[in-house]
């Protein structure tokens, strides 16, 4: 998907259907309570929707609090007028099984994403590696809907993690082509526990936001032993790892810097564990992540 046609899909999503099912209650044309009654719920259900799974770092993270605001206030307002009319009635009106139908569906969506929030095992309990900021999860979950990793068993619990800039937004612009202009870009990573480095890979370029390099998925990245699983950590800036195979880290010692090195879209990091037969593996069975006892899923915010 090109980067021009994502972003049309996301505003489309996030900002123009909101304002326009908001503003088809706020009219209120329909004579029947009860039609009224479904266009409400099903708004609600949209917007409850997209406020479980709407990847809002890409907007704003505070406009999704808007938007639920919104709604109540013009629901209230609307309800209130629709009571004084004369002309209300509680016939069911034509349209009012569609209507049905539409909250049926997001009603399902919302119910396939708040899934999400729910894990299976033993999770492994680490440190947020990441400090001096506010950090958006913008993968991350165990539901497809709120984590595209989820249907593979490797990454089923991975999380990708921007910053957030003062706006509440992970760029300046929607699809920036510098990679300075990404809030997270360049910021120090931290290991998450105490473990053994397995793994470090540096030297790899970091790429323009849209370009990708297939073949080194993870780009510059660090794999560490600890608590019985592998946790990569990876897509680091070129040049930055400072850690190598067979070193003992402690949680909290810096390891990298955020870069965009890899398989990857724009600036992020990339976090996964796994148990795995081999202690540098990052293929295995995917395990759940508590960063600091809190299973992040999409729009998780952590601040540091």
């Amino acid at each position: 998907m090109s980067s021009i046609v994502q972003t049309v899909l996301i505003v489309a999503a996030l900002v123009l259907l909101p304002a326009y099912y908001l503003y088809v209650l706020w009219r209120r044309r329909s004579d029947a309570a009860l039609h009224w009654i479904a266009k409400a719920m099903y708004t609600g259900a949209f917007l409850l929707f997209v406020f479980v799974a709407g990847p809002w770092d890409w907007v704003s993270v505070y406009l999704r609090y808007v938007w639920i605001g919104l709604f109540v206030l013009i629901a209230l307002l609307a309800w209130t007028r629709g009571r004084r009319s004369p002309r209300q009635n509680p016939r069911v009106a034509p349209g009012m099984w569609g209507d049905v139908f539409t909250l049926v569906i997001f009603l399902g969506f919302l119910l396939f994403g708040l899934r999400g929030y729910f894990y299976s095992g033993e999770p492994v309990h680490l440190a947020f590696p990441l400090r001096d900021g506010q950090y958006y999860v913008g993968q991350g979950g165990n539901s497809p809907l709120i984590n595209y990793h989820n249907t593979y068993e490797p990454q089923r619990y991975a999380l990708d993690i921007v910053a957030l800039n003062a706006f509440g937004a992970r760029a300046s612009g929607f699809y920036p082509s510098n990679l300075e202009s990404y809030a997270i870009y360049g910021a120090t990573v931290y290991s998450p526990c105490d473990g053994i480095v397995t793994r470090a890979v540096d030297g790899l370029p970091d790429l323009a936001p849209g370009d990708s390099d297939p073949s080194n998925a993870p780009g510059n990245h660090v794999v560490i032993a600890c608590e019985g699983v592998n946790v990569l950590l990876a897509h680091f800036k070129q040049g930055s790892v400072g850690v190598e195979v067979g070193a003992n880290v402690a949680s909290g010692q810096p390891i990298a810097q955020v870069g965009n090195s890899g398989n990857t879209s724009e600036p992020h990091l990339h976090v996964h564990a796994v148990v795995a037969a081999e202690p540098d593996s990052i293929e295995g069975k995917g395990v759940p992540i508590l960063f600091d006892g809190r299973f992040a899923v999409r729009n998780t915010i952590f601040k540091r």
